[in-house]
């Protein structure tokens, strides 16, 4: 699987210590989001987004975690979820 936030550094041409400086962290916690041993936080994630779109670039959330698989919810199963959902509203009127 690629390395979403490698690939965008790359094509940012920027370095580790720029790339972490840009987003206020640091060289190491670049180099363990590129390896995966630490997840992007999500405020990580959001300041990514805005500097690349200030440097005149498009980065998603997609592009930076990867594409999720939602699971598909079958018709019984989402009448489930439903009336577990009302009977909650109703349990919290109460």
């Amino acid at each position: 699987m690629e390395n979403g936030i490698k690939r965008i550094r790359l094509c940012m041409g920027m370095t580790q210590q720029a790339f972490a400086d840009m987003l206020g962290c640091t060289q190491g916690n670049i180099g363990h989001y590129e390896t995966r041993d630490q997840m992007v936080p999500p405020d990580v994630a959001k300041k990514l987004i805005a500097e690349a779109a200030i440097r005149g670039s498009r980065v998603t959330y997609e592009d930076i975690y990867g594409k999720v698989d939602v699971p598909v919810v079958k018709p019984r199963q989402r009448r489930e979820v439903l009336e577990l959902s009302e009977r909650r509203k109703r349990h919290a009127e109460d």
